[in-house]
């Protein structure tokens, strides 16, 4: 599997994972001006702008761990951008991180961090 095929599959993961906990898919791999947003989701009132980040190791760290405070400072600004494009109803706003770790044997371990930012 290629990294890109590999990062699509941590997407439908992540995609998937959010429906079964009952959130609607807004937007997936959405491109705006200044970059792109993997998943935007709504749980309940919760407008929800989510990173994925898929790995096949740790050796770089686990997948989490990309998610710099750059990065966040750039899921903001993209965040605001969304905002101010469309009107999505919703009370509240947050940013989440999915990490997928892909396992050797073609499994997968799915962590979702709430509220990283």
């Amino acid at each position: 599997m290629s990294t890109g095929e590999l990062g699509r599959a941590g997407e439908d993961l992540a995609a998937a994972h959010l429906i079964a906990c009952g959130w609607q898919i807004v937007e997936r791999n959405l491109r705006l001006r200044h970059g792109e947003l993997d998943i935007v989701a709504l749980a309940h009132t919760t407008l929800v702008f989510v990173e994925v980040k898929t790995r096949r190791s740790f050796v770089t760290g686990v997948p989490q761990a990309a998610v710099t405070s750059d990065k966040l400072r750039r899921l903001r600004r993209l965040a605001g951008e969304y905002l101010m494009e469309r009107s999505t109803p919703h009370r509240d706003v947050r940013i989440d991180v999915v990490a997928v770790h892909a396992h050797l044997d073609g499994t997968f371990a799915i962590e979702h961090l709430e509220a990283v930012s």
